[in-house]
């Protein structure tokens, strides 16, 4: 895909996402922002833009880590959150 196809979808993805955001219809905002999802998928895999995929995996690795070894007790006395066992 050309750079310039790559360009005029990212800027479709953000004026759906904007548009997703301050629709005052849950329902149509919500299908909003998945399209601007699908675009900015599109862009990732059909593009492979090296520069883009490779901020992706930087976004993803500064993400927090979800503490997978600690118990539910203890992360709801740390959170304040409410979790039921099961």
């Amino acid at each position: 895909m050309p750079w310039w196809a790559s360009l005029i979808l990212m800027a479709l993805m953000i004026i759906l996402w904007l548009s997703g955001r301050s629709n005052p219809d849950e329902v149509i905002g919500l299908l909003e922002r998945l399209l601007a999802i699908v675009l900015a998928l599109v862009v990732l895999f059909v593009g492979r833009s090296l520069v883009l995929e490779g901020l992706v995996l930087i976004f993803a690795i500064c993400l927090p880590a979800a503490g997978r070894f600690k118990l539910v007790t203890e992360r709801t006395k740390a959170n304040r959150d409410v979790f039921m066992t099961f």
